[in-house]
């Protein structure tokens, strides 16, 4: 049963009026909330008139609704209605109804004319296609959070997924939302793009969020490798991967190799209805790669959306501020900073306007990090949107939260705790700062705690920034106030040297360091065995690409004949991928690229022939595909491939058992035959045994409608309001 919890009060009223539009098959009236004068639906008839009044008062009470209710009493009397219904989200009982009933003597209301928690769950189940409608009811309800929890998400989706059920309260759905759904159904894939802070993420995680509840299965990627490893047939799945374009900046080599990686996947996705790809990017930096990237610009199967925060009515933008003042923990005293004098209408108006802005603004503890009156600290804050955290950086924060903040910037969206805190220790020490060993878990947790809801969150485990602009300043904050010389010497982890790689290569006028810096950390990184042996190699080719120093080259060779001497095993396949698309892209000379493509190539084609029976399809076609476009020996890889074709099919029967749908085979059917086309492979027996699981399957299975997939959902129409109709909306919060 639906508690409402996750409602605004505007929400509420919202839902009432379509469920009783439903169930009485008529168009009612609406009216905004706040001073109401005792409607909030109407409907009228000649002279008789329904009055339905609203009252979402979970959190409150019964005590608190019968008061409510007493008071409502002259405004209901007044209306002189023919028939008065109250709807609530308090669950009822016979007792609490003959108490509201006489707390409205003269009021035609009857006890059956009250509508409870449990009358409105009921008319949801009578009316499912209005739930549908209001989609924050049915994600945050517990059935579908338990669907989410046991559909199999782990790790790094585990938590992108508790951080989306945070922020489906303050969610205002509009046209962004339809929009989007409509494009992905077009062609499978989607890139949302826009300007930071104006809702790129928040409208991908309620696509995600959405699909999740329909049974998809969610896959939150950083790279396009892991997508192109994780985009395979035999269920639905949708692929997250934000930022996909880097968010300091745009690097010709990230181009580069997207130019060459992205296209193919999109291919896939278009080809396969059971799989789906969302991601965002800056719609700056999108222009920018478009510009660099032929293929990128033309690259067919995927559609953009750009979302700009022009495209929010002014009454999305007074929902989303509504929302956020509704279910956020600010003090009486905050909240009637903003309520009063009307100061949410220039909030609501002013230019800087976006969701990003309003989310830290009405976050308790951020306004707790800044002594300023809270009025004049939002003002600031929209005026200078640029220094929305320079001020409680440099002015409000301790040393230690400082240092925690740049130690989280180096390592990532997300780190483990433990890890964060030697990260602390080390940056601490390279900027000079005294930690003896025994105050190192104090002043760490401290630290911590100060800036923990406010700059940071701790989820699974993981800790996370609270707004993703906090990230992007303390990027700029490294290279503003030139600490790349002192931190560099301190990494030690693949992910610290990815990161701090990452910052310098987007402000490489700023700081090139010396080679031997850059040296040092990657063989401090190696000798920690902080970086797993295709990570190390990665890496060093980065380096090698940038610095062209031998001493490099040099490890960069060692790891690879590691690889040659061990082979690579079959939960490797991405890595052995990701190897032969970055060995065709290297800037390095010849003969040591020549080594590293026929390394990758003999690795390849290797493992294909010998661990063919331990692969699924989708990754013989991976390595098919990496073996023939950037490979060097395609002789090789035809006889690999060959062989690995063969050990295949003579096991068909064990893949094909395995599928359970049509759908499923169909799908199976068009990616095999294709490749043994492609291979000049015989394939009259596979296609037997396809048509002989197809007859079976059909005996049980009916034709499972395509459009069927994803259920998409409605979406609130919404308008210019009035400065009267935001102030009625707005007296609502008072004492909320």
């Amino acid at each position: 049963m639906n508690d409402f919890h996750d409602l605004s009060p505007l929400d509420f009223e919202e839902l009432v009026r379509d469920l009783l539009q439903a169930h009485w098959s008529q168009r009612l009236e609406s009216f905004g909330p706040g001073r109401d004068q005792g409607v909030d639906v109407r409907y009228m008839s000649g002279p008789h008139q329904i009055v339905v009044q609203a009252k979402h008062y979970a959190r409150s009470g019964p005590a608190a609704l019968v008061r409510a209710m007493r008071l409502e009493c002259p405004k209901a009397i007044a209306l002189v209605p023919s028939r008065y219904l109250l709807a609530t989200s308090v669950s009822m009982t016979p007792v609490l109804k003959t108490k509201i009933v006489a707390a409205m003597p003269e009021v035609p209301l009857a006890e059956v004319d009250i509508l409870g928690r449990e009358d409105i769950n009921n008319l949801l189940r009578l009316h499912p296609e209005v739930e549908q409608r209001h989609f924050k009811l049915w994600m945050a309800s517990s059935a579908v959070l338990e669907r989410i929890i046991h559909s199999g998400v782990y790790n790094r989706t585990a938590a992108e997924l508790e951080i989306i059920r945070g922020m489906i309260p303050r969610f205002v759905q509009n046209q962004s939302v339809a929009d989007a759904e409509t494009l992905l159904a077009d062609t499978g894939a989607l890139i949302i793009a826009g300007a930071p802070g104006v809702g790129k993420t928040t409208l991908a995680q309620i696509l995600l969020w959405r699909h999740a509840e329909q049974g998809w299965r969610i896959f939150v990627v950083d790279d396009v490798e892991e997508a192109m490893a994780v985009a395979s047939e035999g269920e639905r799945r949708l692929i997250f991967f934000d930022d996909f374009l880097g968010q300091v900046g745009l690097s010709a080599d990230h181009v580069r190799g997207l130019d060459a990686r992205l296209p193919p996947l999109l291919s896939r996705v278009a080809a396969q209805k059971d799989i789906r790809f969302i991601l965002t990017t800056r719609d700056y930096v999108l222009a920018q790669a478009k510009m660099l990237s032929a293929r990128l610009s033309a690259a067919k199967g995927v559609r953009s959306y750009v979302l700009n925060v022009g495209a929010y009515t002014r009454e999305a933008k007074a929902r989303i501020l509504y929302n956020h003042i509704h279910f956020s923990g600010l003090t009486e005293t905050q909240k009637g900073a903003i309520l009063e004098d009307g100061f949410y209408l220039a909030m609501i108006d002013h230019k800087n306007f976006n969701p990003r802005l309003i989310e830290m603004l009405t976050r308790l503890e951020y306004l707790a990090l800044d002594e300023r009156p809270t009025r004049e600290l939002i003002q600031h804050a929209l005026d200078n949107p640029h220094e929305l955290w320079d001020r409680p950086y440099r002015q409000h924060m301790s040393e230690d939260a400082r240092t925690v903040l740049l130690a989280m910037a180096i390592n990532g969206a997300f780190v483990g705790i433990t890890l964060l805190k030697d990260s602390f220790v080390r940056v601490a020490m390279a900027l000079g700062n005294t930690l003896r060993p025994s105050e190192i878990e104090a002043r760490f947790r401290a630290a911590y705690q100060e800036i923990e809801g406010s700059a940071l969150s701790l989820l699974n485990n993981l800790v996370h920034f609270t707004n993703p602009g906090l990230r992007d300043y303390l990027r700029s904050v490294i290279q503003v106030d030139r600490l790349m010389p002192h931190i560099v010497p301190c990494i030690e982890t693949a992910s610290e040297l990815s990161e701090c790689f990452a910052i310098f290569r987007a402000h490489r006028g700023d700081w090139k360091g010396s080679t031997p810096v850059w040296t040092a950390a990657l063989d401090r990184v190696h000798n920690g065995g902080w970086a797993q042996r295709f990570t190390y190699l990665e890496l060093s080719l980065d380096l090698c690409d940038e610095f062209r120093d031998q001493g490099l080259i040099d490890r960069m060779l060692a790891a690879l004949v590691a690889i040659e001497q061990q082979g690579v095993d079959e939960e490797e396949v991405r890595d052995i991928c990701s190897l032969l698309e970055r060995s065709a892209m290297t800037l390095l000379p010849t003969e040591v690229e020549t080594r590293v493509r026929s390394v990758a190539t003999e690795a390849a084609a290797t493992m294909l022939e010998k661990k063919a029976m331990c692969l699924p399809l989708e990754d013989i076609e991976s390595m098919d595909e990496a073996l023939f476009t950037h490979g060097n020996d395609q002789e090789r890889a035809a006889i690999a491939v060959q062989s690995a074709m063969w050990t295949f099919t003579r096991s068909v029967d064990s893949d094909l058992e395995a599928i359970t749908t049509l759908d499923d085979l169909d799908v199976f059917e068009r990616s095999v035959l294709a490749l043994m086309e492609r291979r000049g492979f015989p394939a009259d027996t596979v296609k037997r045994d396809i048509r002989w699981r197809r007859e079976a399957l059909e005996e049980h299975e009916p034709r499972h409608d395509p459009e069927e997939g994803y259920r998409g959902g409605g979406v609130t129409s919404h308008r210019n309001m009035s400065d009267a109709e935001i102030r009625s909306m707005f007296g609502g919060l008072r004492g909320c």
